[in-house]
């Protein structure tokens, strides 16, 4: 029988970085002393050669993590050998001690679904995503960090919640998590429940990275656009995690609506305070990682 371990232990403290877009170069590059690290969408990088330049750059300057925005980890065709040929290439470049992806799905035999769709947790499912789970991890040779995602519609009648789905995932196959505390605020806000709860109920002891963006509201939903700075709420919250578990590395996520540089150094010094003050506390034993 396989022992499993908790694959995330052995991964290093980064502190907080902010995702690399094309727009934010220059202030990127010319305020390096404030950035710990970055995250690269990870497709941005596959094919053209210009691009693949510009990533050994950046490895050049910053500790880069890979981020996959298209594995379908959830779907049930197999997976594409080619494209785990390419972020396997991306994940070795950077020298990443992990990967991280969604804990979604993006595809469909034949059909394109053109963004992240939530899973329907069942049993049939979460032995799915171990095996695949478990083959990734060994084929990059390294952790795999999986994503919980925000979702317009939650697929009635699961057999387990998504918080009990990511706990047995962990369990079975010592890969982490990467929180995106705000797409907790937001699916809590639109589909009301506690989002203090659901932080409680996620694997923390796995627990290696947190996204944190701002988004908008439309229509009386609120929406993950990538496109503002983070709130106070969403910061409160991110607060709350901070105070219940270790957290390795902070990932501040803009897309659109660019502000400028210095209004997102102050987001992420504002974030390394809160981990600072946190540290100095010391961390409940039953969330220390093990």
């Amino acid at each position: 029988m396989r022992e499993i371990t908790n694959c995330t232990t052995a991964i290093p403290t980064l502190g907080v970085g902010i995702g690399y877009r094309s727009e934010l170069r220059e202030g990127i590059f010319s305020n390096r002393d404030h950035i710990d690290f970055l995250e690269i969408i990870t497709e941005n990088y596959l094919s053209h050669p210009d691009a693949y330049r510009s990533l050994e750059e950046l490895c050049a300057l910053f500790p880069v993590i890979p981020h996959g925005v298209d594995l379908s980890i959830g779907s049930i065709m197999p997976l594409d050998a080619s494209y785990l040929k390419a972020i396997k290439r991306i994940s070795d470049v950077t020298n990443a001690p992990y990967y991280s992806e969604h804990l979604c799905m993006t595809r469909t035999p034949g059909r394109y679904i053109g963004h992240l769709a939530p899973l329907w947790f069942s049993e049939d499912l979460l032995q799915h995503v171990i095996r695949r789970v478990c083959m990734l991890q060994d084929y990059l040779e390294k952790p795999l960090i999986l994503e919980n995602v925000t979702y317009m519609l939650e697929i009635p009648y699961s057999p387990m919640s998504q918080t009990e789905f990511f706990q047995r995932l962990v369990e079975a196959t010592g890969c982490g998590i990467l929180l995106d505390v705000t797409n907790v605020f937001i699916n809590a806000a639109n589909h009301a429940f506690d989002a203090q709860r659901f932080v409680e109920q996620m694997p923390l002891s796995h627990l290696v990275q947190v996204h944190l963006a701002g988004g908008y509201q439309r229509g009386g939903w609120y929406v993950d656009g990538h496109s503002e700075l983070v709130p106070p709420d969403i910061f409160d919250l991110f607060e709350y995690l901070i105070s219940l578990c270790q957290v390795k590395s902070v990932i501040f996520e803009h897309d659109a609506h660019f502000p400028p540089i210095t209004d997102l150094l102050q987001q992420i010094d504002r974030a390394r305070t809160i981990v600072i003050r946190q540290n100095r506390k010391g961390i409940p034993n039953k969330c220390v990682l093990s």
